[in-house]
């Protein structure tokens, strides 16, 4: 049976930093490598609130992308 187990984690903060000329929202994003694996949704939160109180731009969203190695 196939397992998979998760290898490298991101941590991937997006700012709202103004519209462009027809008014869309435009976004940057600032990403985190090395994330521990183990880390819960509220650890992640904590820490993505914090690190966007440093910043001059509103916090739009939070986002994890998780690196998986599938075994036998």
């Amino acid at each position: 049976m196939a397992q998979s187990l998760i290898q490298q984690s991101q941590l991937r903060l997006v700012f709202e930093v103004g519209t462009d000329e027809t008014g869309k929202p435009m976004y940057r994003r600032k990403s985190f490598n090395n994330i521990k694996v183990t880390a819960t949704p509220e650890q992640l939160l904590a820490v993505s609130q914090a690190l966007a109180s440093l910043q001059a731009y509103p916090l739009a969203q939070i986002e994890r992308s998780d690196m998986h190695f599938i075994t036998n």
